[in-house]
């Protein structure tokens, strides 16, 4: 009986994971930009993230199951961002660029909103994969490089980073994906924030 029970919750399994695809639910820290303003703090302007990888809809595929992403990957990513400057004691604000990297717009955004620097920057890969989910671990890898500017569109700082995360996906099917993407997307913030060279550039900023 128990064995039944068992071939019974991975046939569930099978045919859960032998769907075309799932729209995955990820956190998405969009409303930091409404917080209120850290008095006297400085403030760091983002464009979001471009996202230069070939499929821009697909984010993983884990047995037959492909995934996909509610919100798009380099937006959450460039939120996480935010969150994480705001957590740092700074004032974040969103602006689009017209022209991708256009030293004199981004010069401009800054002066007419009182920001002392220009994040912008771009996603390369992010996939999360697993060819058996109940017998290996599930693993997330990202691509992502930040570029800082200062108030004159001046470049100041150039880096590529990569992510990664594994867990187990096992029974838990789509929550267990989910949870994967989670922590593939933290792990590159914390990337970035570890970084020698980038935890001393906002320092300097905060100077």
């Amino acid at each position: 009986m128990r064995k039944f029970g068992l071939f019974g919750i991975l046939g569930l399994l099978v045919i859960m994971l032998s769907s075309c695809a799932y729209s995955a639910k990820i956190t998405d820290t969009g409303n930091v930009y409404n917080l209120p303003t850290i008095q006297g703090a400085p403030k760091i302007i983002l464009a979001d993230l471009v996202d230069n990888r070939a499929d821009k809809v697909k984010i993983g595929q884990v047995g037959a199951l492909q995934l996909k992403s509610q919100t798009a990957i380099n937006i959450v990513l460039t939120n996480r961002i935010a969150s994480r400057l705001r957590n740092e004691g700074f004032n974040v604000q969103k602006a689009n660029l017209s022209n991708r990297m256009d030293k004199g717009e981004m010069a401009e955004i800054l002066k007419s909103n009182n920001g002392n620097a220009f994040l912008s920057g771009g996603v390369d890969n992010f996939l999360v994969a697993s060819f058996d989910a109940i017998m290996e671990k599930g693993t997330g890898t990202t691509s992502f490089y930040v570029k800082i500017f200062d108030r004159d569109g001046k470049n100041i700082f150039n880096r590529t980073y990569s992510g990664h995360a594994e867990n187990w996906i096992g029974m838990t099917g789509q929550f267990g994906c989910e949870k994967l993407i989670e922590d593939s997307m933290q792990a590159s913030v914390d990337e970035l924030f570890r970084d020698g060279e980038f935890k001393h550039l906002l320092s300097e900023i905060k100077k």
